[in-house]
């Protein structure tokens, strides 16, 4: 494995910020960051001592809170962390609101709020760009126009917006950087991604990164702590490993218990569905055999009284009432009636001559 020239540049910041003749470097990679937003140059003017800023918890928060004054003397907050893990936005929000409420003093105007840049650098894939930015826009709600309102700073008498104030994110997904040079800030993302200075870079700035950040010109004992500080990078790197494999096994085990319950379903639809056609299917047959019963018992009925069967005989023979029987036997001597006279009228014809067949009188 090709060792690399330069130590990571989320180390670098805290390294070189130890000294004020290196803060030039940092200054450059935020004013670069910042002019893709049209913002202008900065200046470093102070560190935060806060707790972000304790070497034992590196790791865990900001790797530097900073606070810059750009050319027209207007001041902000500057964060900068390193994150592996997939809450970085949760951890953004809540980095952001601490650093608010942590420099404003009891009983100072809300005025005096400094507005705050978050600048996340994460070294796992995010959407399928390098470079994210947001913000909060107030908007009035049907129209969507954009809402202004201005004031006076009460130290430089500027006259702001004041729905500037909000803070501003920038995440850097590092991985997703395609090695292209075409703005000043590519030349940082080349530097973040291969712990290297592009080699056709062209910011004056590149060649003393170069050199501040060669491995070879570090003191043993600071060796020893960026060899610290790469041994728990690599422990969240595995972490987040772990963490994405078991969220990948439970997504696996929750589409396998879906894909039964989905079958599960599709079977008793299926089931419910055959039983309605059989039950259809049944109450179908049972309603044409009852009705060709019936009509088979008619025809006995109506063939025992033919036979001159008494309607006592009858009922008993077929379990049928007096009066079912006394309505067929009508039907039936009526029928018998009509084919008897049919047959008698038909014979008659048969039997007597026309006018025509008659002998004629001499």
């Amino acid at each position: 494995m090709k060792k690399k020239p330069l130590i990571s540049f989320d180390y670098a910041i805290k390294y070189l910020l130890k000294n004020k003749g290196d803060h030039e470097i940092i200054e450059a990679f935020i004013s670069d960051l910042l002019k893709v937003q049209g913002y202008k140059p900065v200046k470093i003017i102070a560190l935060l001592d806060s707790e972000s800023n304790q070497e034992d918890g590196m790791c865990k928060r900001s790797i530097a809170d900073l606070v810059v004054e750009d050319t027209d003397h207007q001041k902000y907050i500057v964060e900068i962390e390193r994150n592996y893990k997939p809450e970085f936005m949760h951890k953004a929000c809540f980095n952001t609101a601490r650093l608010i409420v942590d420099n404003i003093a009891e009983g100072v105007e809300y005025s005096n709020i400094v507005k705050v840049f978050h600048i996340s650098l994460l070294y796992f894939s995010v959407g399928d760009a390098p470079l994210y930015h947001g913000k909060t826009v107030i908007e009035e709600i049907e129209s969507k126009q954009r809402l202004t309102f201005h004031i006076e700073d009460p130290e430089t008498k500027r006259v702001f917006d004041t729905t500037q104030i909000f803070p501003e994110y920038f995440f850097i997904s590092v991985p997703e950087f395609n090695d292209r040079i075409e703005r000043e800030i590519d030349e940082w993302l080349y530097l973040m991604k291969h712990d290297a200075v592009s080699p056709n870079f062209r910011s004056p700035c590149m060649k003393k990164v170069a050199e501040r950040l060669s491995i070879l010109q570090m003191t043993p004992e600071e060796r020893n702590c960026y060899v610290y500080y790469q041994k728990k990078l690599h422990d969240e790197k595995l972490e987040l490993k772990a963490a994405l494999a078991e969220g990948e096994a439970k997504g696996i085990a929750k589409g396998i218990a879906k894909g039964i319950a989905k079958e599960r379903a599709e079977n008793e639809e299926r089931i419910a569905k055959e039983r309605a056609e059989n039950e259809d299917k049944i109450a179908k047959e049972r309603a044409e055999s009852e009705a060709r019963m019936a009509k088979e018992k008619v025809d006995i009925v109506k063939e025992l009284i033919l036979e001159e069967f008494s309607l006592e005989q009858i009922s008993r023979i077929t379990k049928l009432d007096l009066q079912t029987i006394q309505v067929l036997a009508t039907e039936t001597l009526v029928c018998k009636n009509f084919h008897q006279f049919a047959a008698l009228t038909l014979e008659k014809e048969m039997v007597t001559p026309s006018s025509e067949e008659q002998p004629k009188k001499l």
